[in-house]
């Protein structure tokens, strides 16, 4: 159980660090609102839409790192736990929008 834990936390950290670090860019740049308008799809499918493009990359990095080149498995989770945490963090203000 604790060796479960270990091996997650790099992947956790990073996914709420970029959390933290996209909503603070977001605030200032308004990355999420450029995103969205150059989405041209649904509003209600754009949340959606993010999240698949994340896993997809997410696969894409896998594949990579499976038959390509050798990642390391605390590598790809902070990788991958980075990619969660940006597309997290852009499909709850997507999907914050929507209701409004």
């Amino acid at each position: 159980m604790a060796n479960s834990l270990v091996k997650a936390l790099p992947m956790l950290l990073s996914m709420m660090i970029s959390q933290l670090i996209y909503l603070k860019i977001d605030n200032k740049y308004n990355v999420t609102n450029k995103i969205s308008s150059r989405l041209s799809i649904r509003q209600e499918l754009k949340a959606f839409f993010c999240i698949c493009c994340v896993m997809i990359s997410i696969l894409i990095i896998g594949v990579i790192g499976i038959y390509v080149i050798d990642i390391n498995n605390t590598l790809y989770g902070v990788i991958s736990g980075t990619l969660t945490g940006i597309g997290i963090s852009i499909s709850v203000k997507l999907s914050k929008k929507q209701t409004l």
